[in-house]
């Protein structure tokens, strides 16, 4: 049977009766035993008279009533879950301004006989399909002498699914890594800068009423484990979604606080920077209090390693590694550049192969199989600032770890491998530079015929990743952007793309960095307010690539939130079950 799952809601009786809202949204999916809150919520009550709420034509039992203002009145229920089907609640609302009712119409899906024991899902933040493609050309140049490809990304090639997949928030068009990890952790479109949870009207961001992850499931009703690994800081959004609840995805200290003390409690937790899991005493700490989750955590059976050493000499079921204060430096800067600058006093962190490779071979232990999300954060936190090298070679250190795990599932098939984003940047690749002339020379773009052929890969590093420093390199821009300088050319020390113009209140604003521009930089006129100090997200569509059991569940155009009934079927996951 099919089912409508994009019905209006119906708001019938007179226009000034109170505004209902009922959470969770009308269309919204479920898997089977996915637990949610119910929040019902009237707005411009006046002088409230008595409310009526059914669920499939029965009256709702349970629900607790609140008044947070004068002119509101709530009802919350939660914990709730569904059978496989159609379901409909509806709520009659009466006060001295009239009457009013609302509709939601809930689907769950029904549960699939499982063919995956294992997903390794990896996200590239940011990762759209243009920056894909830039990565894929510097990686793999094309024949010079007849322009036909050399070679393909890991991510790319022995494929068994590939799909187009398109985002959106529940309050806007356009989307922010917290929202849309979300949506791929619970099924759900979520508000812009919230963690798996829908919106209230109070201003406790963490009182919202929540919708179950897909990890929380997993270890609650199949007891599989659960592994996270991140280049970003630890308590970032995309890591955050897959363990955490909140709308406000700042709320650092809560974030880290759930990992060790939500429903999820990661096997794995291998992180990028400690600020949010050590005591307000420490330096650098961005916490109000003493938790010190480096000492707590062992106390709960983890191990804890803090550079690349560590994580590889570790061998336990339980593993939490942090390698920076902040946000692990780019591949740039930890294989090729290794300045001071970048690295600081952390001259020893691990690569995103290392740690995929370790979190495997922990969350392996558990007969019942695992969940693992490895994010490459940073791709997404250079193309902010428009430094498109550093965010392509994270791709590319990415790609190797995809290339491992492509290895151990042809060991462990039965293993679904997926590569993905959470949103995409404006990057695109659309010359040749001919970097010989310097920095900043627009007469050294080359299009079409005179784009060339670039010269990456004639030198490689340890790794066996091409070297930025070439004689032609490629033209490489970004649509949505401030004011800036452009160079056309990557540089050994990371460099904002504007600075504050000095003033304040309406008048504070950014200007190119002179730093920039004295290199050579080619002033350009941003499309930004004056406000914007770096790139946006963009709308455009993301890559997934898909190997092994379940990956003929990933085709075609699809939205965010089909990643998540597209793993679920794969595991064959049935929440109604608790172990």
């Amino acid at each position: 049977m099919k089912y409508l799952l994009s019905l209006a809601l119906l708001v019938c009786s007179a226009a000034s009766a109170a505004d209902l809202k009922v959470y969770p949204y009308d269309g919204a999916k479920f898997v089977p035993g996915q637990r949610f809150d119910l929040r019902i919520e009237a707005e411009n009550v006046q002088n409230f008279q008595g409310a009526a709420v059914t669920l499939d034509g029965q009256p709702v039992a349970g629900l607790v009533q609140t008044t947070t203002k004068p002119t509101s009145v709530e009802w919350t229920l939660r914990g709730q879950s569904l059978p496989t089907g159609l379901h409909e609640l509806s709520v009659r609302y009466r006060d001295a301004a009239g009457e009013a009712t609302k509709t939601a119409r809930w689907y769950v899906v029904p549960a699939a006989a499982a063919r995956a024991k294992n997903v390794i899902l990896f996200i590239g933040d940011g990762m759209g399909w243009n920056t894909v493609n830039a990565a894929r050309l510097i990686a793999h140049p094309y024949n010079p002498t007849n322009g036909t490809p050399t070679g393909q990304l890991a991510m790319m090639s022995g494929l068994s699914g590939m799909a187009s997949v398109t985002t959106s928030s529940f309050d806007s068009a356009l989307a922010d890594s917290a929202n849309t990890a979300s949506s791929i952790a619970t099924g759900q479109k979520i508000q812009v800068n919230a963690l798996n949870v829908y919106p209230d009207n109070t201003a406790d961001t963490l009182d919202n009423p929540r919708v179950e992850t897909i990890t929380a499931m997993l270890r609650r009703s199949m007891g599989k484990g659960v592994g996270i690994v991140t280049s970003a800081f630890g308590v970032d959004a995309t890591p955050a979604a897959f363990a955490s609840y909140t709308r406000r995805r700042g709320d650092y200290s809560a974030i880290a606080d759930q990992y060790f003390k939500g429903d999820v409690q990661p096997d794995v937790l291998l992180l990028g920077g400690s600020r949010d899991f050590i005591p307000s005493t420490a330096p650098g700490s961005r916490r109000k209090d003493t938790t010190d989750w480096i000492t707590d955590s062992q106390k709960q059976g983890y191990t804890f390693v803090s550079s690349r050493t560590e994580l590889n000499a570790a061998n336990t079921n339980k593993l939490f590694g942090l390698f920076n204060i902040d946000n692990i430096p780019s591949y740039l800067d930890r294989a090729q550049y290794k300045t001071t600058e970048a690295l600081g006093d952390f001259k020893d962190m691990p690569y995103l192969w290392d740690s995929t490779k370790k979190a495997v071979e922990t969350l392996e232990k558990n007969p019942n199989g695992f969940f693992l999300m490895v994010e490459a954060g940073m791709v997404d936190k250079y193309e902010h600032p428009l430094d498109w090298q550093r965010g392509v070679w994270d791709v590319l250190e990415l790609d190797k770890a995809v290339e491992w795990a492509k290895d151990y599932a042809k060991t462990h098939p039965d293993t679904l491998i997926l590569v993905t984003a959470d949103h995409a940047h404006s990057l695109s690749v659309y010359g040749g530079y001919d970097a010989t002339k310097g920095p900043g020379k627009r007469e050294a773009v080359g299009v079409y015929e005179s784009a060339g052929f670039p010269t990456y890969g004639d030198k490689r590093d340890a790794n066996g990743l091409p070297l930025p420093e070439t004689a032609r390199t490629y033209a490489v821009g970004f649509a949505a952007v401030p004011d800036y300088c452009e160079t056309y050319l990557g540089r050994r020390i990371f460099l904002d793309p504007t600075v504050s113009n000095g003033k304040t209140g309406a008048e504070a604003g950014y200007l190119p960095n002179p730093k920039i521009c004295e290199e050579g930089g080619v002033t350009r006129t941003g499309n930004l307010p004056p406000t914007a100090n770096q790139g946006v997200h963009t709308a455009d569509p993301l890559p997934l690539f898909a190997f092994g059991p379940g990956s003929e569940n990933f085709f075609g155009m699809m939205d965010q939130t089909d990643l998540f009934f597209s793993m679920a079927r794969a595991l064959g996951l049935d929440a109604t079950r608790n172990r």
